[in-house]
């Protein structure tokens, strides 16, 4: 019998402790490694870290075509200006020397589901880049990326479509750099409709 009662009592206060240091082990615990990208991991901040963060996952608000801004308003990458961009983000190939590797964004996205209390698969959602990287968006700031839903309308398309329109206004000097960020960030649905807008009246246009 009391060789029965110790693995009980053991047992017992392990479940105890876990239920009250759990969540800080799991916070605390890195969610992947890469030797290749032991840097960049580094920089994945603490779950712990602000207000929003210490909220379970579950409490969050499920995304929809647009992100939530609390958690994603959008950061830039300050090694891109307007006085570059022919070097940086209208250079052929410049999104993949920018672009961080699977290892990193793969752990930041487990994050950001959590955070924004989603469920199912990760192949659901896509890890985007709010102000693209094609626009100067910075590359690996989480106030930069969410997880946006795949085959939903509006969706990961219709945002595409949206980033080559601008990055073509910006590198063909038609609209500055800094302004293609403003218009995407808060809202880049509504230059969707306002790019299908223009479209449309101009196919009138040509009809009458």
């Amino acid at each position: 019998m009391r060789f029965l009662l110790r693995p009980l009592v053991l047992l017992a206060l392990a479940s105890c402790l876990f239920s009250h240091y759990g969540p800080w082990i799991r916070q605390k615990v890195p969610s992947a490694y890469s030797a290749g990208s032991q840097e960049l991991m580094s920089r994945l901040p603490a779950l712990a870290d602000g207000r929003v963060y210490s909220q379970p996952g579950t409490s969050l608000n499920r995304p929809g075509f647009l992100p939530r801004h609390d958690l994603t308003p959008g950061a830039i990458d300050p090694r891109v200006a307007q006085r570059n961009i022919a070097r940086t983000i209208c250079r052929r190939g410049y999104t993949a020397t920018v672009r961080p590797p699977f290892a990193f964004t793969n752990a930041m996205k487990h994050r950001l589901m959590w955070l924004y209390g989603v469920g199912g698969s990760i192949h659901d959602y896509e890890l985007d880049h709010l102000i693209p990287l094609e626009l100067g968006g910075c590359p690996d700031c989480e106030t930069n990326v969410w997880p946006q839903p795949r085959n939903v309308f509006p969706g990961a398309r219709e945002k595409d479509e949206v980033e080559d329109y601008l990055h073509h206004e910006v590198c063909s000097r038609a609209m500055p750099l800094a302004e293609a960020q403003r218009e995407i960030a808060p809202d880049w649905y509504a230059v969707y409709k306002r790019i299908h807008k223009q479209r449309t009246r101009r196919r009138n246009e040509r009809k009458e």
